[in-house]
């Protein structure tokens, strides 16, 4: 009989094959982070996901990441979501590695050591869309993690100077839905700099998912929240002033 983690690993596998979304109700919930990210790392294994970039953050304390395998998306590219899916838009900063960045216990990795491995800066899109239904606010953290916390899809922006990670004010960002404005304010991180998850995650103590290696994309979080989408159409995203990225959900 399989157990827990080996039910929810082949139900998220079969759900990701067939665009389906799951009761959030019924899924078993990994025991620990650790389970979480082994059967994530599972599902990417048997999907022969690519290991083309991660999203990155910090919960409770702890860094994390979700699997961004690409491959990604172009502005007024159209995104697919699944049937009843919940779809929402987060405008961020992503950045390219110029080269790969291995652990290095007892030696941290600093801010400006980790960005002297970038060559590139994007305004980027990312979508997510969960494989659980209903799962805003109510869904235990091991289980979103499994989830690749509800990675759908990525839109690689306009190419952005590297220093606009140094400094947020006066930076707002806007979402529009077929012209109709669902999100204007200004663009916050959740901490405060950008690079605060990605250094916790380079500075990670434990490897689950495979390393940061050259040429992946990690994108930064989130500088708009989750924005809903309150429906499909033409999406229009802009990080004033400094670029816009346009696509449609579907």
């Amino acid at each position: 009989m399989p157990t827990p983690t080996e039910t929810l690993r082949d139900t998220l596998i079969a759900a990701r094959r067939d665009r389906a979304i799951l009761p959030l109700a019924s899924q078993p919930v990994p025991a620990s982070v650790g389970e979480g990210f082994a059967v994530q790392a599972a599902i990417a294994h048997a999907l022969g996901m690519a290991e083309a970039g991660w999203k990155v953050a910090i919960i409770e304390g702890e860094p994390v990441a979700g699997l961004m395998p690409g491959p990604y998306l172009a502005p007024g590219d159209v995104y697919e979501g699944a049937i009843g899916a919940e779809l929402r838009v987060e405008i961020e900063l992503a950045l390219r590695l110029a080269r790969d960045v291995p652990m290095r216990p007892g030696q941290p990795w600093s801010r400006a050591e980790l960005l002297a491995c970038c060559d590139k800066a994007f305004l980027g899109i990312e979508i997510v869309e969960s494989r659980l239904a209903d799962w805003v606010g109510v869904v235990a953290f091991p289980l979103w993690l499994a989830d690749a916390m509800g990675h759908g899809g990525y839109i690689l922006g306009p190419e952005l100077d590297i220093k606009a990670l140094d400094d947020l004010a006066g930076l707002s960002c806007f979402v529009s839905l077929n012209g109709v404005t669902i999100y204007d304010q200004p663009a916050v991180h959740g901490n405060g700099d950008p690079m605060t998850p990605f250094l916790a995650w380079a500075n990670r103590n434990s490897e689950f998912m495979g390393g940061l290696r050259a040429g992946q994309i990690v994108t930064t979080g989130s500088l708009c929240g989750g924005v809903l989408s309150p429906g499909k159409g033409e999406i229009v995203t802009r990080l004033d002033p400094l670029g816009t990225v346009s696509l449609t959900l579907r």
